[in-house]
């Protein structure tokens, strides 16, 4: 595409909420506010710190057990997963050996209740043996780009310090797991029937306490503290918060509280500039003879603190060739945040345009002089649209 030059007008200025909730104060050991629409950290206290995340290991266990599409089997229960079951103060779905039970309810009972029971006989059942899934557990681990992770069972029940992960990693595989239909109900849900299992009430207290609470997995143990990956949506905004290693023994809520100080500091602190979206038709390019809609060829937002000023422009191409097909590049348009740009994207021909027509005598002079002002302006003009 020829040089592109801010030709519009539309600088158009996203107006700053008002600033809300103090800054997250916080005994855990890693914390972390995670935006999916960015990929982002919007606030964090050693986010990136491994630490033991006890029972939270499990989001991986069910993500895993779902994308090896083993939701609709029976699974028999082993020795082995009974005996990991008998731990003081162990979590436990009271399975027994030799059971056989839907591979569904362990799932949604391993997010319920955590049950460590449930999460050997799911690992010995997709894998063959815990070891090995395990395996797969610490592969998807790095291709998830969790870099400060490693896993040495299914269950989280350890007091091995090379069993570990960060706020920032559980936040990333969070949001893959919510992705998953089944697994963003089980994460949701407050309390389930299930078959085999009967009625189970989930351990996550914000879920119904917290406004929009939508999961998603506590995790507990002696050496790990109190540990919580919560994930909430409000005003079509979805927001992760992780605490792992927070004070207080079983029994405490301040992995509760300090989550849920968390998603509030990112609700009311941040909002969302997004000013167009995929197909949206901010402006038209016209020739002396038309004119074609131009479409964004994909989103472009910013999650932005409030007191960041958002702005977007439109650059376009002074002077395309015609004739051209329907998604051709046009220009392009950009977010600024604070006078940076930080995103952007393609303004396309939302369809086909004809070849210029063979004009001449006066009336291809005029055509040619209204072109060319159209060209000058596209080039020049900083404060009207092209």
């Amino acid at each position: 595409m020829r040089r592109l030059i801010a030709a519009a007008a539309a600088v158009v200025a996203v107006m700053a909420a008002p600033a809300g909730a103090a800054q997250p104060d916080v005994t855990a050991g890693g914390a972390v506010l995670w935006d999916p629409a960015d990929d982002r950290v919007l606030w964090g206290e050693g986010e990136r710190k491994p630490l033991q995340p006890a029972s939270t290991t499990k989001i991986m266990t069910v993500l895993l057990a779902l994308e090896a599409g083993t939701i609709d089997d029976r699974v028999t229960v082993s020795a082995k997963a009974v005996k990991v079951a008998r731990s003081p103060g162990a979590a436990t779905l009271n399975l027994t050996a030799g059971q056989r039970i839907a591979m569904r309810s362990l799932l949604a009972g391993l997010i319920l209740r955590s049950g460590n029971d449930g999460a050997v006989a799911v690992a010995e059942h997709v894998a063959g043996s815990e070891g090995a899934f395990v395996d797969r557990m610490n592969a998807r681990a790095a291709e998830l780009g969790m870099t400060d992770t490693n896993f040495i069972n299914a269950s989280g029940l350890t007091e091995s310090p090379k069993h570990h992960a960060s706020a920032l990693d559980l936040a990333k595989l969070a949001e893959v797991a919510l992705r998953n239909d089944d697994f963003a109900t089980w994460a949701s849900a407050p309390a389930l029937s299930l078959d085999g299992l009967g009625s189970l009430t989930s351990r996550n207290e914000l879920l119904g306490r917290y406004r929009g609470a939508t999961g998603v997995k506590t995790g507990y143990t002696d050496v790990a503290g109190l540990c919580l990956v919560a994930s909430a949506r409000r005003g079509g905004r979805a927001l992760v918060a992780v605490v792992l290693q927070a004070t207080g023994g079983l029994g405490a809520a301040t992995h509760f509280t300090e989550s849920a100080a968390i998603l509030d500091h990112g609700f009311s602190d941040f909002r969302r500039a997004q000013p167009l979206r995929r197909g949206d038709r901010p402006l038209r390019y016209r020739w002396s003879d038309l004119e074609v809609p131009l479409e964004a060829a994909t989103a472009i937002g910013r999650t932005v603190a409030a007191d960041e000023e958002a702005r977007w422009r439109v650059l376009l191409d002074p002077a395309p060739q015609r004739p051209l097909q329907r998604g051709a590049a046009l220009g392009v348009v950009e977010l600024m945040v604070d006078g940076e740009v930080v995103d952007s994207a393609a303004l396309t021909a939302a369809r086909p345009v004809a070849a210029a027509p063979d004009l001449t005598g006066t009336e291809g002079a005029g055509a040619a002089v209204e072109d060319a002002l159209r060209v000058f302006a596209r080039m020049h003009a900083d404060d009207r649209a092209a």
